[in-house]
This record gives structure tokens, sequence and C-alpha cells, in this order.
């Protein structure tokens, strides 16, 4: 058993109302393993997920229906109520466990995540129940602020068979962060990149190496 001591430096820290949720549930058959628990640097990628979440989010949580893996983070780590329904029901137990009246959902395969990014989305006033990156390819609903009001409303479709997170976010207002905006902190989108395949984890970490400035938050983690 090992530890990973997530040693961040923020200027402030993050406001107490902010939480985040990382789903670690998903079933990763196209990286053919658990691309949480994949090796990245000299920790994994949930590491470098975690540890920039930490940059901007008081509390972070992860959801896995199996949390043994996990357990070295020290984290609270909750299941999803509905096990086996994907990021949907994810979103369901984050809502459901939720603190605070907002959380940060995040999936636990962009290891070039930016805490930069994550506090601009926070610190945007709007009424909307969702915020939300808009990026070339669409809205990232695995990188987006939920509000605890919509948790009947997923609890609904979710009940009606309907366990599509992207049909959630296409029927709710939702405050679109302009892809301007993210490029200003985020070089082609990479912080917004999901590991899939093998192939897409490695191309991730050669844009690392190669980009350290950009990736700071991801290099540094120590693991004992």
């Amino acid at each position: 058993m090992h530890t990973v001591v997530y040693n961040h430096q923020i200027p402030q820290s993050p406001d107490s109302s902010r939480s985040a949720a990382i789903l670690a549930g998903g079933k990763s058959r196209r990286f053919g393993s658990n691309k949480a628990l994949a090796p990245w640097f000299n920790g994994y990628v949930i590491d470098a997920v975690v540890r920039a979440a930490m940059g901007a989010c008081r509390k972070v949580v992860i959801i896995a229906d199996e949390p043994e893996p996990y357990s070295y983070s020290g984290l609270p780590i909750f299941p999803d109520i509905l096990p086996g329904l994907g990021p949907l029901a994810g979103l369901q137990s984050a809502l459901r466990h939720a603190k605070a009246e907002r959380i940060f959902l995040l999936g636990c395969d962009m290891p070039l995540l930016n805490s930069e990014l994550l506090n601009l989305m926070w610190e945007i006033p709007t009424w909307a129940p969702i915020v939300i990156p808009g990026t070339p390819h669409g809205l990232e609903p695995l990188h987006a602020i939920y509000h605890k009001s919509l948790l009947p409303i997923v609890d609904h479709q979710i009940d009606s068979g309907n366990l599509s997170l992207q049909s959630l976010v296409s029927d709710i207002p939702c405050h679109i962060v302009s892809p301007a905006d993210i490029l200003k902190i985020c070089p082609s989108f990479k912080c917004l990149t999901s590991a899939n395949t093998p192939g897409d984890l490695a191309r991730l970490e050669k844009f690392a190496r190669t980009n350290p400035q950009s990736c700071h938050e991801s290099l540094p983690i120590k693991k004992d």
C-alpha cells in the first residue's frame, strides 16, 4: 500500500463551498484496464486529477463502486446509488452526497486538468444550474459544475431509462464557457482531453513532457 502526497501550492485556499466529485467507476473498455490507475509519471492518472481539483475545491470526493483501489488517496469514496449505469448515475451519487449547493463533476481520465480553468468556472456569476466548457467538439459534461437542485431531474431521467448525461445537459439551461476563454488557459484544449486509450495517454504524456509550463500540476506528483 502506498500513499500519494498531493503537494499543491495555490495563492489562496479554495472557497469552502467548492466541492468536486471525480468519477472513477467507468468500465474503461477502450483502455483495456482501469484508466484511473494507469501510470502517470510517478503516480496515477487520477492523482493528477485530484491534485488539480484540490487547487480549486475545498472538498474532493471519489465516486467509485469499488472503493478499495482508491483508499490510498485518503479521500471520501461513495458508490453509485444504482451501480453500472454510467456517468449519469455517478452525477446522481455526487449530488446526493453533496453538502454544498453546487459540485464540480470531473472525469478521472483528464491528467492535464487545470485548476485555473476550474477556478474561472467557479467564479462565473450565473443563474444557470450547469456551467460547462464549450469546445470545437461540443460540450464537456465531465468537466462541469452542477447545482444540487438538479437531483430530482437526474433521478427522474434515470428512472425513465434515459442514462445519457449529454441528454441532461441538452435539456437544462447551461452557462457555456467559450472556447476562446478556455484557450487562454488551456492550449489546444489539452486540459479537457480524456485518455480513453493507452495511445491517448501516451500522447498526453508527450505533450506534458514537452510543455511543462502548461502542465505544472500534473508533473510533481510524489508517491511514497
